[in-house]
């Protein structure tokens, strides 16, 4: 059996994450424009799968260390695998991010076309 500290300390990361999760949804439904909406997705539940990875760590840990067996050995390689694969994941996902929805600039005197940041005349 857990202790009541691990098992509090499990519950409030579970809690964390999914508040975290109602926040990304809420950014999603909230800001106005594509970039807001991805940041504010991608920011919240990334640390709500982060909490919540972190949770299923801490049980697997604690199972481990109670019981014993390979089966939450092979439980917690599984989780590990997970959390690296959310990182590269989000490292994906934020650098498409950020080279795709660039600031126009728009120069309100002039009839010319809106240039992006990076562009020269």
């Amino acid at each position: 059996m857990s202790s009541l500290l691990i098992d509090a300390l499990i519950w409030v990361l579970l809690i964390g994450g999914v508040g975290f999760g109602l926040i990304s949804l809420i950014g999603l439904l909230l800001f106005p424009d594509t970039r807001s909406r991805m940041y504010t997705a991608i920011r919240a539940s990334l640390i709500g799968i982060g909490a919540t990875e972190i949770a299923v760590f801490i049980y697997g840990l604690n199972a481990l260390q109670t019981s014993g067996g390979n089966q939450y050995f092979t439980f917690l390689l599984h989780t590990v695998l997970l959390i690296v694969i959310v990182a590269i994941g989000n490292y994906i996902v934020s650098s498409t991010i950020l080279k795709k929805a660039q600031p126009i600039i728009c120069n309100p005197e002039s009839e010319e076309k809106p240039q992006k940041a990076g562009d020269k005349k």
